[in-house]
């Protein structure tokens, strides 16, 4: 028997017989605390276990007044768990299908990557319902057209691990996901907000009614629930999440992407709209005569933090989204934004590629060359140096006095298609303004309020901000 902290097994439970109390006892064998949410259950099978509880300090049964639902159980259960300071739960059914053997596998797996939700992909046995069988394939073309992708081997088995902090902000204020629609919702929406997913195989067990096996799910009802939920899912994955679900996807492209976006602002605009900037007379070299003393400017720039709006426009929204924060820039230890609103998140680029640092921990995206391309841009920009530019793009640019605009067309398709084109403006040795187009409906803009005055970094700040 394995006992933890922060890892918790939760077993929601309705009408599911005389096996319940003996399902709970071989989970104790093998895992503790366990939390059983008996979900208005009516046939008696809670009294055995409550009289278990009594016996056995890591054991707690939360009673429910009302049949809810296994979605509406699994959340109590979630939120009593979260009360208690447990930040993981694994999720099995109370009807013995599901394999105690192999919940200390899930749990190690989910402590080494607490951040992802740890999927089951059933091996299942050669009794299980022909019905049961070709449904599940129905189910499971669906989700992986909803996720774009075949990460979830399984969407309607509900043994798994969850991370219960993003369970409940995904679902605990949702309508939907309370029955028997749960499972496939939770790792739907779970995938879509970010969270990794982790797979391993368990074996799945079928008892008939002679050997006490229990099933409450209803043909029409139950099924017509899960049509709807994928009617919803699909319609939302198309007019709003697939930008995000791409972003999850593809980590490392689009956070570069959005960091060229949200380090220096940008208009809303098209990558195939006529620019009058982009025009022969305003044609620039790696030199640019009349660009040497800004760009020499900008070389002797120290520390400098400045406030910042972000705006981000998509083809599917009449209104961007508008995030706020500071950005900072150190000659000797790179760019760190710090966003403050909706989220708290710093986004670092140095030297050693990106990384991300949130309430969760940090996070470097994995390695791609298009992202590697884009971050690198971003570099030159912030220091405006347009020798190391050129290779990459072609220079646009144009100054009245001490104001100024410059816009970046890429060279590469790889480049065309992953940043877009790049504009910026500014006035003297500061940036103001960063738009990234990459169609006329889709562009992220930054608008850069005037920067404070000159100052070294704190080490606080140092450490906080940069790596």
């Amino acid at each position: 028997m394995t006992a933890a902290a922060t890892h918790l097994v939760l077993l929601p439970a309705y009408n599911p017989g005389p096996r319940l109390v003996a399902v709970v006892t071989e989970v104790l064998r093998h895992w503790q605390p366990v939390l059983v949410v008996i979900d208005g259950s009516t046939d008696g099978s809670e009294r055995p276990v409550l009289d278990l509880a009594r016996d056995q300090p890591a054991l707690t049964v939360l009673v429910l007044s009302r049949n809810a639902g296994k979605g509406a159980a699994v959340l109590a259960g979630a939120e009593l768990a979260r009360s208690r300071g447990f930040s993981h739960g694994l999720v099995m059914d109370a009807d013995g299908q599901h394999p105690a053997a192999s919940i200390g596998e899930f749990m190690a797996a989910s402590m080494r990557s607490p951040r992802a939700l740890v999927l089951g992909r059933p091996i299942f046995p050669p009794n299980i319902p022909a019905e049961r069988l070709h449904g599940r394939k129905l189910s499971t073309g669906l989700v992986r057209l909803e996720v774009l992708g075949h990460r979830i081997a399984d969407p309607l088995f509900g043994f798994r691990v969850y991370p219960l902090g993003p369970l409940l902000a995904v679902l605990g204020s949702r309508r939907g996901g309370r029955r028997y629609d749960f499972d496939t919702e939770a790792a739907v929406r779970l995938a879509w907000a970010g969270v990794p997913l982790r797979t391993i195989a368990a074996p799945v067990r079928y008892f008939s009614r002679a050997e006490g096996g229990v099933s409450h799910f209803h043909y029409l009802r139950d099924n017509a629930t899960l049509v709807w939920l994928h009617v919803r899912l699909l319609t939302e994955l198309l007019f709003w999440r697939w930008p995000a679900l791409l972003r999850h996807r593809r980590p490392g492209l689009v956070a570069a992407v959005l960091l060229l976006l949200l380090a220096v602002g940008g208009t809303r605009g098209g990558g195939d709209e006529t620019d009058p900037l982009v025009a022969p007379s305003h044609r620039l070299g790696p030199a640019a005569p009349g660009w040497r003393d800004l760009v020499g400017a900008f070389a002797h720039n120290t520390d400098v933090a400045a406030t910042f709006t972000e705006r981000r426009y998509f083809p599917f929204k009449s209104a961007p989204v508008e995030l706020a924060g500071v950005v900072r820039v150190s000659p000797t230890h790179g760019l760190s934004l710090h966003y403050a609103a909706p989220a708290n998140l710093t986004v670092i680029l140095d030297a050693e590629g990106m990384l991300r640092r949130s309430a969760a921990g940090e996070r470097s995206p994995p390695a791609d060359p298009r992202a590697a391309g884009a971050t690198a841009a971003l570099r030159h920009i912030v220091r405006l140096d347009l020798a190391a530019l050129e290779p990459d793009f072609e220079l646009y640019g144009e100054r009245e006095g001490a104001t100024w605009s410059l816009a970046l067309v890429p060279r590469s398709e790889s480049l065309r298609r992953s940043v877009g084109r790049i504009t910026v403006s500014g006035a003297a040795a500061t940036i103001r303004r960063v738009e990234i187009r990459r169609t006329p409906q889709q562009s992220v803009e930054i608008l850069i309020d005037p920067p404070e005055p000159p100052a070294v970094f704190t080490r606080e700040e140092l450490r906080r901000y940069f790596r």
